[in-house]
This record gives structure tokens, sequence and C-alpha cells, in this order.
């Protein structure tokens, strides 16, 4: 009987001993699979480096090249204006760890100037430099502004120091808007495939197939959108800041004017005098707002005059970035256009 207890108690200590050696080698190995997991998560973060916009109708462009190859994330968050942002830490860190920058150039893109100008230029692509992108500024500002030039504000000077565009000796300035041009975005994108190709000569393929994706989408997507306003080209219309003149040449439309240069700043009463004005000799059909700012003067415009008011939002606040969001961009806006000026 006590040769009978020994065996037993001897049985159940080994077994003990087995089970806690079970269970130590099963933790090493649980150990090991998740050391394994930070080396590779690690490792495809090294790899996996973004692509970062200054705003996001830039992120746009980025994403459509840099599908499937690299993530994009852009530095103005949504709901938010590059005309008063101010760079936070994280934005900075943001920085330094992008694999590419993308950003039109200190004219609009002012906050990033200080931190861009620590960077390794090679990983930075400044639109405003671009030699592809030049001739296109000449000829859509100089259409542009001359059409502007016919509807002058009188407070202009007011707004002079807080103006972001580029004044040349003629008098007619850089709109540097470049987003809402179709044909600037594919050089940009063109120099986007360029630089990421340098970076990633493995995707080589892919990035070229996404390149091609842009441009083929924006064609046939422009293609819908000039019939989309063609009945609604002939009718005047007012926005809120002067951003829209590349998409208006682009498709066609008729801008009767806008309220102010800098969205900042509010229009003078000289300026208000001259807009109702305008509304009542031009028959102008809508008042286009933005999300980014709440401008009484717009509410109070329409009142008593049949004017419809409508919402144009340059930033594509809506829009989730992704390989044709770029394109969506240009829909969205053309919707918002007819949606106002078809009523």
């Amino acid at each position: 009987m006590r040769f009978l207890e020994l065996s037993t108690s001897y049985l159940l200590n080994n077994n003990f001993i087995f089970i806690k050696r079970g269970i130590f080698m099963a933790n090493r190995l649980i150990l090991k699979q998740v050391l394994l997991a930070a080396i590779l998560s690690s490792a495809a973060c090294a790899v996996n480096a973004k692509v970062v916009a200054s705003i996001k109708p830039l992120g746009f462009i980025a994403s459509s090249i840099a599908d499937g190859v690299t993530e994009t994330d852009i530095v103005v968050p949504t709901g938010a204006s590059p005309h008063d942002y101010s760079l936070k830490p994280t934005d900075v860190k943001k920085l330094k760890s992008a694999d590419l920058l993308l950003w039109i150039g200190e004219d609009v893109d002012s906050f990033l100037a200080k931190s861009i100008g620590a960077l390794d230029n090679r990983k930075v692509i400044t639109i405003a430099k671009l030699d592809s992108v030049a001739p296109l500024l000449g000829k859509a500002t100089h259409h542009h502004k001359e059409h502007d030039h016919e509807h002058h504000h009188a407070d202009h000077e007011d707004e002079h120091q807080h103006d972001h565009d580029e004044h040349d000796k003629t008098g007619l300035s850089t709109n540097w808007h470049i987003w809402y041009s179709p044909e600037i975005s594919k050089m940009v994108a063109a120099e986007l495939a360029e630089k990421l190709t340098e970076r990633f000569p493995a995707q080589k393929e892919l990035i070229a197939e996404n390149l091609l994706d842009f441009n083929r989408t924006l064609n046939e997507r422009s293609d819908k959108i000039k019939l989309q306003l063609a009945a609604v080209k002939d009718k005047g219309f007012y926005v809120f800041h002067d951003a829209y003149g590349y998409f208006n040449d682009a498709y066609g439309l008729k801008q009767t004017g806008y309220f102010t240069i800098n969205p900042l700043v509010s229009p003078g009463a000289k300026t208000l005098a001259t807009i109702k004005e305008e509304i009542a000799e031009h028959k102008v059909s809508c008042l286009f707002a933005e999300p980014q700012f709440t401008p009484k003067v717009i509410e109070s415009l329409s009142k008593g005059t049949g004017v419809h008011v409508g919402r144009l939002d340059p930033m594509g606040d809506k829009i989730q970035l992704g390989k044709r969001s770029y394109a969506d961009f240009l829909q969205f806006t053309a919707d918002s256009y007819g949606e106002c000026l078809a009523k």
C-alpha cells in the first residue's frame, strides 16, 4: 500500500513538472512569435514609408499614384484651412519621418516653409518649382485674372497684407489653387510617380499602372463633368474666395466674381455695394459659401434677392483618400455647382 502511495505521488509530481515545462515551452513559443511579429511590423513600417501631402487635395493625387505602394498622409487636417494653419509637434514629426513630401510652395503653404528648409531636398516635391507646371500657371493665371479684373473689388487694398498670391510686374497674380486644374494635376502626378519609382524601384510597374489609371480616370471624369455642367455654363455666380479659376476654365463655367481674395479677410462696404449691383446686373444665380468658414455676408446678400446659396469645398473634407479620390473630388465640386446653378 505504501508502495502504491509513493508511486502515485511520483507520477503526480512528474506530471506536474511536465505540465510546468509544457507551460514554460508554450510561453517561450508565444514570446518568440510576439518578437517575430514586432520585427516584421517594424520592417514593414520601414518599407511602407509615407508620402505626406501638405493639404488634402494634394493627398488625393498622391494616394492615387501611391496606391498599393505606400501610405498617404496629410498635414492640414479635415475641417482646417491652410490659410491660418499652424504646425503642431506631431506634424513636425510626420514631416521628418516622411519618405516624400508634396507641397505647393511658400506662397500657399507658408506654414511649412521653415520645417521643409530643414529636410533633405531629395524627398521634397515643390510644385511651384516644377518646369512642367510653370507654363500652365502662366496661361491659366492670365486668363483667370483678366476675367477677375472686369469685376474688380474696391477693398482689394485692405487684403494686400494677407494675400498669398504672387504679383508680377503686369499686376497679374499667380493662382496657386492648382489642385483644381486637371492638367496641372497630371504634371504633379507624373513627378510623384517618378520620385516614387526612385524610392521603390521594385514597384516600378505598379506605379506606372497607377499613373496610367489616374490619367485615364481623370480624362473620363472630365468628359463627364463637361457634359454635366454644359446646361448651366451661362449662369453667373459668386464664390466666397478666389480659388476656383482653374476648375471654371477647364469646364466652361461663368464666374461673375468673388467676395474676397483671402478668406480670412471679410469684404468691406464698398465691395459689398459693388457685389449687390453685379448680382442684379448680371442676374447672378448662386452665391457659394465654404464649409471652412461661416461668412454671414453671403446670407445677408441672398435675402430678398431670389439668389440661391450653395456650398463649395476647396479642401474636399467629405472625400476619403483613395485610388480615385482626385477624380471623385472634381466630381463632388461639379455636383455642388450643378445642384445650385440648376435651380
